[in-house]
């Protein structure tokens, strides 16, 4: 049969074709099959990120103080979007925002996968989300997401303690600390938050959902779950917490409650305050600069952070040292006409008439300075230093877990020598020592450090590393951590015990002799708790001028004083007295933790026996 040559050449170019068409299939699917499928598969899945609930935050009785709620955050898959900046502008108008902070925002989260999602805006409101919502047609790439998003309960309560949540920074991200953390993560900045951010962030869950050609969900291929935090649980008590805070209201300063066996922190509050859930959404930038910024210094956690001079209540720490060293006895008599000439200068007493002959349990608990000047020259600075620092641990950090402590200053020979240039400077002169043994010059110690110093002091010598954590607990029951039952011993005291006696007396007469300084620290009779404590008022010039400002009000102060069971330290910044400003606020923390009311019951009054006549 003889086939036209025209067949062949048809046969041949369909062999030819068909061959072609098998060579593209196989360099498509076998060759190319990866890459294609994993393009097929961004076009219909999607990797989304779930945030893990962070850990909740409670007090030492279990009362709720930080939780977490549902939040609302706008993000963009650029892939989705043809034009990035006109999404992000139509957003901006949606919203009523200005899209220049938006772009910005945009710009400045760097590198990331392919389709994956970039934060524009967080924990936007429910009107907004409807509005985003409704929208949606002409915002190609948006998508809305839930995350949990930080709840503080009680508002400002307890904030410098708490600390505060922020997104994670470039400079953090580089950290190995942060390994595994994204972009657009929150992550504690500062307080508990910040400490124990390895227990509250918990683990990120991940979620494959299908969506269509618009990157619109449409379904769910898999997921897996995110992990919550574990549970931080506090020392300090809410209620005594409540009391502290509503105390410093309107002021400036710091209050702090320690038990003195046991370190434990029971109140921790700093004024002016901040809330911590102004971080949590976005925040102005004249929020931000009045926070970082502003006259009050917001962010600074005076208990740990502010310096201030102890003032009179450093007197206790300048008798221990004196009746240790041997320089003084507790019933010699130092005549106080209201001031001490030194060379050519009068230092004088805070009592210009003067206090008279006093001994040290008169001079501790009227706060005659010319007593103390008189002791803190026999003793010198050297020896003033040895015990406030070197014993006491005063011009050193505490340990306290939760972020930056300043350290404070004792000062001594050594140290002016060593930090002071120019050589006139460094020498340190006699008359220099006399306001330090008062509390005054170049003495400065934080809000905790005297509290400790205090618990010290009344606890029989030991220097306690004070703690704010009780117990970690994980989502699914295990302790992860927990306190030590014993406290942590930094130091103890070797002086003899009956120094610690002699203090303890005469901190008593400071709140309950008719001539103490402290009278408004103390409880009610009709209770019978005793209260001790030591009053300070310490002279500070302005920052500014140079001029010297109001005083710094102070008062230490312990209760029951046979069975000392809480120290509170306050100060309250240029308010005038201790005793008649701080000395209240403290009775405020003692009544709420002994439970007694606001009114006392009246006393009860003996009816009156009749006597008869004639009798005797």
């Amino acid at each position: 049969m003889h086939v036209a040559p025209r067949v062949w050449i048809s046969l041949g170019l369909c062999a030819v074709a068909l061959f072609a068409l098998t060579l593209r299939l196989w360099h498509l699917q076998i060759i190319k099959g990866a890459f294609f499928r994993e393009r097929s598969e961004n076009n219909r899945l999607r990797t989304v990120y779930v945030h893990p609930p962070r850990g909740l935050i409670l007090d030492r009785n279990g009362q709720l103080l930080v939780r977490n709620r549902p939040s609302f955050n706008v993000d963009l898959v650029i892939e989705d979007s043809p034009n990035p900046t006109e999404t992000i502008t139509t957003l901006a108008e949606i919203v009523g925002q200005d899209p220049a902070p938006l772009l910005e925002k945009l710009s400045r989260q760097g590198k990331r996968l392919k389709y994956e999602p970039k934060l524009i805006l967080r924990d936007v409101s429910r009107d907004d989300v409807a509005k985003i919502s409704a929208q949606r047609h002409r915002l190609p790439g948006i998508i809305i997401s839930v995350v949990p998003a930080r709840d503080y309960v009680n508002g400002e309560l307890a904030a410098h303690l708490i600390g505060y949540i922020r997104e994670i920074t470039g400079e953090q991200l580089k950290n190995p600390l942060y390994s595994g953390y994204r972009m657009g993560d929150l992550i504690g900045q500062s307080g508990v938050e910040a400490r124990y951010e390895r227990y509250l962030q918990g683990e990120r869950g991940s979620q494959a959902v299908i969506v269509n050609a618009s990157g619109n969900k449409i379904g769910e291929a898999y997921e897996h779950l995110a992990l919550s935090g574990s549970d931080v649980v506090l020392t300090i008590d809410r209620r005594l917490q409540e009391i502290a805070d509503k105390s410093l209201e309107g002021k400036k300063g710091a209050i702090v409650a320690m038990n003195p066996k046991t370190g434990d922190i029971l109140a921790l509050a700093a004024a002016p305050r901040f809330s911590p859930s102004v971080f949590t959404s976005e925040m102005s930038r004249d929020t931000w600069v009045d926070l970082i910024e502003g006259k009050d210094h917001k962010l600074t956690n005076r208990v740990t952070q502010g310096v201030y001079p102890p003032g009179s209540v450093f007197k206790i720490f300048v008798a221990a040292a004196a009746l240790a060293e041997g320089v003084t006895t507790p019933n010699e008599k130092v005549r106080c006409p209201g001031y001490l000439k030194f060379g050519s200068r009068r230092f004088h007493c805070h009592k210009h008439s003067g206090h008279g002959p006093v001994n040290m349990f008169e001079a501790i608990v009227q706060s005659c300075d010319v007593y103390f000047y008189t002791i803190g020259q026999r003793l010198g600075v050297d020896r003033i230093h040895k015990y406030a620092h070197d014993f006491f641990e005063f011009g050193e950090p505490t340990g306290v877990d939760i972020g930056d402590e300043s350290a404070g200053l004792i000062p001594s020979t050594a140290w002016k020598a060593k930090y002071f240039r120019n050589p006139a400077d460094k020498k340190w002169y006699p008359g220099e020592t006399l306001p330090v043994s008062i509390g005054q010059g170049a003495i400065t110690t934080t809000p905790l450090q005297v509290a400790r110093g205090v618990s010290a002091m009344v606890n029989g010598g030991k220097v306690l590393k004070p703690r704010v954590i009780r117990r970690v607990v994980a989502s699914d029951g295990r302790v992860l951590e927990e306190e030590p039952k014993d406290p942590e011993v930094i130091r103890t005291v070797d002086i003899d015990p009956s120094i610690f006696v002699a203090m303890n007396k005469a901190m008593v007469g400071v709140v309950e002799d008719p001539r103490g300084t402290g009278h408004k620290a103390a409880l009610p009779k009709i209770y019978a708790i005793s209260v001790g404590g030591k009053t300070g008022t310490a002279q500070v010039a302005s920052k500014e001028s140079g001029v010297k400002d109001d005083d710094h009000a102070w008062f230490a102060g312990y209760a029951p004083a046979d069975d000392p069971q809480i120290v509170v330290a306050a100060i309250l910044e240029n308010a005038g007295h201790g005793g008649a400003m701080a000395a209240p606020l403290v009775q405020d923390i003692f009544a709420a933790y002994f439970g007694i009311p606001d009114e006392p019951p009246p006393p009860v009054v003996e009816e009156k026996k009749k006597i008869k006549r004639g009798a005797r």
